[in-house]
């Protein structure tokens, strides 16, 4: 049996050709050049592939001398710990201070040698003292010898023993007298030194006082700085605990491995020529080692895989200007990526295909009979049978179940997250049989799952104790991963990334079908105050880009002489585009420069393109019936060669930021209407309509009413200098019955269908003319509308007159 050579790749290892992200999933295309293959079979397992990809996408091709027998695909454990991968800091920095020695006090030496003085003279008295006391002694022991002296029987000399007396008594009174005036001389002296001691022990005192006082204040600025260290210390840790509960958010408990064998067999060319005969002398005997070197061939594999998890969504900045009727549009990506992979230096395009096709497997529908019949009197039944057919309901279901059904995926906590219980040492045993994998690629697993600064994602991910048999196919492991106490706080994030997921798919659906109504809320609700800078102010070119690249040295020290005489214009950053592709009905962005993209639960800011639009259109519709205010429209042109997704935008008018509101899909060369709130510089007064008897309902023996509605434009733009078009819209009943009947008066002649010219002056006098035009026009369902083209500063009234004929003792009522 022939030997089967083996080799292993870490994913994270090989780089990363290109990442085309899709609005709800990315197509990965990663490399692994110059793979060394010796003749025979060899095998080559690529481990590390993301959980989330999707196990049918997963593509080899390759170029070189061999040929490709077999790919087998498997979900198999995780095998890189998560401890050794991202260790605990063994050193932690220690930011207490330790225990800080207190400064020794200054020695006064002055003070010291007056008290070894005194010590001296203190030690002196003493001896003083002692050879007085010794005298005093002696004395008394020759007066006691001589006492004796009288009760002795023997035959005594007195003249000697008093002789002797008087000379050892002298010789005692000497001492004792040199004694006491030795005495009196030592305490005055220490007198004169412990007065001294005492002043300088004042001194002493006061500056060691003043010390004390200082040393407080340091060690309560050190308190405060020790207080600072311990919060950062705090911050430290917490930010230490971030990482780490974010790096185990994409940790993968399953990765897919790829198995390729491949069958390397060589070839020797025969001659060129077939009567050429090669000469002895020209033969060599190959090394060893060169013939292990021509038995070894290469080749380059490239593994393509989808993946959910990544993805893109279009978000937009629309900048509009009513002095210039322009506008610009920043088309911005969102990219996504929540995989466990790093994809780095690659070249990422977004795409607004799905990558995928539903519905390949179904045939085309065929419409059944739709046979109905009148049903049983005071029976009820669930569905009208009128309006949808049973055959209708059951496929509207099955479609809907069938376009939700493809994006659902594993549980997120059970694909990703760190185990705290150890292996069996069965595993440990596999798994030092895997880890010797050559990497002939530059890299290790290590840098793929360390994902930067990122908002915590919550428990989707994240430690968890294993408990019984489940992914890892150990017996002693569970299928449900996650800790009790943490399954509350996984559920809330889990469901914010499907949510976000639903609605990407969501949004790719809805581009290829009617476009969806634009939202218009958050702008409906700005407050009136919000007001625009209506003056003449001098503004760049929207389309004006300027870059960063330095000049020379001369211009430099040229534009810094002439720095007190020439303002120059502050250079504004400018961001790179992308390059736009169609193919088909799909249209591709090519990012500019590599990138890289790393896991991530918040989404990343790509600029896509730049567009700037002329003749933007802005129309006023006042509907004072509901709300006395003029709501602000903008209708634009997409001139660009650009389909515009639906999606969410910025709305800057005027330099003033509105909020945020919804794009609809725009193809090029279409027209697209956004609301922009209420425009404060439209006032409107609507007030209680008037309500008269007619005179014809004398000889028709009805009852008839007149009603009479006014409506009030005030255009407060004095300095605009231009007029401004407001449609308003109101509205007459409809009569439902024969009996009743509405008759308009003001506009005159408004039934007839043709547009009537209307509108008088909002006030008296020569301050009152020249307020513009107004046309009326009766549209469908009794809706009455008002172009009108009111000048600055002007006010118009429109004025609605209408009667209502209805017999004597009936009552209007609203159907």
């Amino acid at each position: 049996m022939d030997t089967l050579h083996k080799q292993s790749f870490f994913l994270a290892g090989l780089p990363t050709r290109t990442v085309t992200l899709f609005p709800t999933r990315a197509q990965v295309v990663r490399d692994i050049k110059d793979v060394v293959l010796k003749p025979g079979a060899n095998e080559i397992t690529v481990v590390g592939i993301t959980p989330t990809a999707d196990e049918q996408s997963i593509k080899v091709e390759g170029s070189g001398s061999a040929i490709i027998t077999d790919i087998t695909v498997e979900l198999l454990p995780n095998r890189e710990i998560f401890q050794e991968v991202y260790p605990e800091s063994d050193s932690e920095e220690d930011s207490s201070s330790g225990s800080e020695d207190e400064e020794e006090p200054k020695v006064n030496q002055e003070l010291e040698n007056i008290r070894e003085k005194i010590t001296g003279l203190n030690d002196e008295l003493a001896r003083v003292k002692e050879t007085a006391a010794s005298a005093s002694r002696r004395l008394a022991i020759l007066d006691g010898h001589c006492n004796s002296l009288a009760n002795k029987k023997e035959v005594i000399d007195i003249a000697s023993n008093v002789e002797t007396y008087r000379i050892e008594r002298e010789k005692t009174f000497t001492d004792h007298m040199k004694s006491n005036a030795q005495e009196r001389d030592l305490v005055k002296q220490i007198q004169i030194l412990q007065d001294e001691e005492r002043r300088l022990q004042k001194l002493e005192n006061k500056e060691r006082a003043k010390l004390e006082k200082e040393k407080a204040k340091a060690k309560r600025a050190k308190a405060k700085i020790r207080e600072k260290e311990r919060r950062r210390e705090a911050e430290r840790k917490k930010e230490k605990a971030r990482i780490k509960k974010e790096r185990e958010q994409f940790w993968p408990r399953q990765c897919y491995s790829v198995r390729i064998t491949l069958e390397a067999s060589g070839f020797t060319p025969s001659s060129s020529r077939r009567s050429s005969i090669a000469s002895a002398a020209d033969v060599k005997l190959c090394s060893e080692k060169d013939s292990d070197a021509a038995d070894t061939y290469t080749c380059d594999l490239s593994i393509s895989y989808l993946t959910s998890s990544a993805f893109w969504s279009p978000t937009y900045d629309l900048a509009l200007n009513t002095q210039t009727n322009t506008a610009t549009l920043c088309f911005d990506a969102r990219l996504t990526n929540m995989t466990s992979e790093t994809w780095s230096n690659s070249r990422v395009i977004l795409s607004t295909s799905e990558a995928a096709f539903s519905g390949l497997q179904d045939d085309t529908p065929t419409l059944v009979p739709w046979r109905v019949k009148l049903g049983t009197r005071g029976h009820s039944y669930e569905f009208d049978g009128a309006i949808r057919s049973r055959e209708e309901r059951a496929e509207k279901e099955n479609w809907n179940a069938a376009q939700n059904a493809w994006y659902q995926q594993k549980p997120r906590a059970n694909l990703f997250g760190v185990s705290e219980i150890a292996p069996e040492p069965a595993y440990y045993k596999s798994v030092a049989q895997f880890k010797p994998l050559s990497q002939p690629i530059t890299g290790t697993v290590n840098e793929e799952y360390r994902p930067g600064p990122q908002a915590p994602g919550g428990g989707l991910f994240g430690n968890t104790n294993t408990v019984g048999g489940g992914l890892f196919g150990n017996t002693n492991t569970a299928a449900a991963f996650g800790q009790p106490q943490q399954q509350a706080q996984q559920q809330a994030p889990q469901q914010a990334i499907q949510q976000a997921q639903l609605m990407a798919l969501q949004q790719a659906r809805r581009q290829s079908q009617q476009q969806a109504q634009m939202a218009s809320s958050s702008a409906k609700s700005s407050a009136p105050g919000v007001g625009w800078n209506m003056s003449k102010k001098v503004t760049r070119a929207l389309d004006h880009e300027v870059s960063f690249e330095g000049g020379s040295e001369d211009d430099q020290d040229s534009n810094a002489d002439n720095a007190d005489t020439v303002l120059e214009a502050t250079p504004e950053l400018s961001f790179q585009e992308s390059c736009v592709g169609e193919e088909g009905l799909t249209t591709n962005y090519e990012l500019p420069n590599i990138k890289t993209l790393k896991p991530s639960s918040t989404s990343s800011k790509q600029r896509v393109a730049r567009v700037s639009f002329s003749n933007v259109a802005f129309s006023r519709t006042v509907v004072a019936k509901y709300k006395p205010a003029a709501y602000l429209k903008a209708r634009i042109r997409n001139t660009s060669k650009l389909t515009l997704l639906k999606g969410s935008t910025g709305i800057t008018l005027d330099g003033t930021f509105l909020g945020r509101s919804a794009l609809p899909r725009c193809s090029a060369g279409d027209s697209f209407k956004i609301s922009l709130g209420i425009d404060p510089g439209i006032k409107v007064l609507y007030p209680k309509p008037e309500v008269r008897r007619s005179t014809t309902g004398v000889f028709t023996k009805g009852d008839n009413s007149v009603y009479t509605r006014t409506i009030t434009l005030v255009n407060t733009r004095v300095a605009a200098g231009k007029p401004v078009d407001i449609t308003v819209l109101d509205q007459v009943p409809v009569s439902e019955d024969e009996k009743l009947k509405v008759d308009v008066i003001v506009p005159r002649g408004l039934l007839a269908g043709a547009a009537i010219a209307t509108g008088w002056p909002g006030k008296e006098g020569a301050d009152g003319k020249d307020w513009g035009r107004a046309i009326a026009l009766m549209k469908k369902a009794g809706e009455v509308g008002f172009e009108v083209s009111l000048n600055a500063g002007k006010s118009v009234k429109l004025v609605l007159e209408y009667e209502l004929s209805l017999p004597t003792g009936e009552r209007v009522v609203q159907v």
